[in-house]
């Protein structure tokens, strides 16, 4: 099938605007994710300080691009021990400047993989990227990126569950809102308590599963991060409101 760069160009397919205030919102949110993951970014038990791994971060724009691959790079004694790639729909947010050991491709994660990607990464992550597949079937997506794993393999994947007990009338109402929006598109809104048996239809072993609650608002006993998280979810709900119009009619 050839490189990715072979590919064409895929159009972006984002639910919210490619913009600063997307890119701040997102950086707020993963704030509050990597906060309530106890600054974890890699939860698999995997050496990284083993040298000659070969990670990919599937939808690498999720904050600013390569922003998860930078986070781990900090994080390790040798960051350049390892091969980064990192893949996202939209090219335009791709880093002008690279360390040697990184580097980025187009891939829209509802398309097949090149085969000459396949069995070659020992840690396969992505991050709240998988209904922006639909309407290609979510378990479909799941077993392609699992194809990329090499034997003994780690696959991470971070999705929400779009739930909040207990939360207040306005939160309740933007978790409806995604909820909605994703049963439109084909993605359902509950797809991550299906991902697990998906990973094991695909041919998944030793698959774990880490639910934690993400503190919004005034639910995050640290001052700062419920200010933010506040801000992203109001900004989220705007822009999923003016998507719903344009594109879904509701």
């Amino acid at each position: 099938m050839g490189s990715l760069q072979d590919q064409e160009p895929a159009t972006p397919s984002y639910f919210l605007p490619v913009n600063e205030a997307e890119a701040e919102r997102l950086m707020a949110q993963h704030l509050v994710l990597i906060d309530s993951l106890d600054g974890r970014i890699v939860l698999p038990d995997i050496d990284l300080t083993q040298p000659g791994l070969k990670i990919l971060d599937s939808g690498t724009a999720d904050v600013f691009a390569g922003h998860w691959i930078s986070e781990l790079r900090k994080k390790l004694p040798s960051p350049g021990i390892h091969t980064y790639v990192g893949t996202d729909i939209n090219p335009s947010l791709f880093p002008k400047t690279l360390p040697p050991d990184t580097s980025f491709s187009v891939h829209n994660i509802s398309h097949e993989w090149p085969s000459d990607m396949h069995s070659t990464f020992d840690l396969v992550h992505q991050r709240l990227t998988l209904p922006g597949a639909a309407p290609t079937p979510l378990s479909q997506v799941i077993s392609q990126l699992f194809a990329l794993l090499k034997p003994g393999g780690w696959i991470q994947l971070v999705e929400a569950e779009q739930e909040g007990p207990d939360s207040g009338p306005v939160f309740q109402e933007f978790l409806d809102l995604v909820r909605g929006l994703f049963t439109a598109t084909g993605a359902g809104w509950h797809y991550a308590r299906d991902m697990r048996g998906w990973l094991e239809e695909a041919g998944a072993v030793d698959v774990d599963e880490c639910v934690v609650d993400m503190a919004f608002g005034a639910k995050n006993p640290n001052e700062k991060l419920a200010e933010m998280s506040a801000r992203c979810t109001a900004k989220a709900m705007d822009g999923l409101v003016k998507h719903a119009k344009s594109k879904l009619r509701f």
